[in-house]
């Protein structure tokens, strides 16, 4: 049965049912947000790119952040295997969770290392356990993805290259962010989920244009915010709201945190509005 209590969670055009199934399971009411819309680039764009790495030399590493990565990236080797130089030497794959580790696998790609945390930072930290100096690393990401990782990389040594694989765009359809604004001036959400830090500023520069900045921090401050993420955390403080973290970057643990926490809150302070 429901409790009557909701949950925003910003999702990619085009997902959310998983994450809405198990909100529902919680006795929450889920409410996706797409902040952010997800367009792979041209293939011939991407294969132009990955041409360029691999012709250059023997690739060590290659890391993918997210399961659209993937699935663009491995369509393109599909599409243009016998237009590719080849790639020699071994190369170790990097997935940044178990969701890109699983895209990886329905595309015959078992031997996949990855993080015990779930992030840029988790990647770093996870391959600075390897010798990194001379070591040749290729990141598969997006291109509102920031230069942390590939900073983090280059001061132990590595030569680090990205190959821009999708863009992260504000919607053509913004119908969910208005909806998350009248519901949010309507006290109906007890908690809110950032899962990307593009979403937050997407979800922000969307939202100015109907309420000031001002009003609408004022607004989400009578919810729980949360953040997946480090850098998420920091896009949102930034913008003026300080997010609690989850302990473990999976949305199914933040929603679990989440609603467990204000669950707590509601217990021993009552309801925040």
């Amino acid at each position: 049965m429901s409790t009557g209590k909701s949950i925003a969670i910003t999702r990619p055009v085009g997902q959310g049912e998983e994450t809405s199934r198990f909100v529902r399971r919680l006795g929450w009411n889920p409410f996706i947000v797409h902040a952010v819309e997800l367009r792979p680039l041209e293939q011939s764009s991407i294969l132009k790119e990955f041409s360029r790495v691999i012709a250059a030399g023997p690739v060590d590493w290659l890391v993918f952040m997210s399961p659209t990565g993937v699935g663009a990236f491995f369509d393109m080797l599909k599409s243009h295997s016998s237009v590719l130089p080849s790639a020699s030497g071994q190369v170790g794959i990097m997935a940044v969770g178990p969701k890109t580790r699983a895209a990886l696998r329905n595309y015959g790609v078992l031997d996949v290392v990855v993080p015990e945390s779930y992030s840029s930072t988790g990647i770093a930290n996870c391959l600075l356990r390897f010798q990194m100096k001379g070591q040749r690393v290729v990141l598969v990401r997006s291109s509102a993805a920031d230069v942390r990782l590939a900073t983090s990389l280059t001061s132990r040594g590595a030569s680090v290259e990205t190959i821009i694989i999708y863009e992260s765009v504000i919607p053509a359809n913004r119908e969910s962010v208005g909806g998350f604004l009248t519901g949010l001036v309507k006290g109906q959400f007890q908690a809110i989920l950032f899962t990307s830090a593009v979403s937050a500023s997407n979800l922000f520069s969307l939202a100015e244009r109907e309420i000031p900045r001002s009003h609408l921090i004022n607004l989400m401050s009578s919810s729980l915010v949360g953040a997946i993420g480090p850098a998420t955390a920091e896009k949102l403080r930034e913008l003026g709201i300080d997010p609690s973290v989850p302990g473990r970057y999976l949305i199914e643990d933040a929603i679990g945190e989440l609603v467990k926490k204000y669950e707590e809150e509601e217990r021993h302070s009552g309801p925040r509005r």
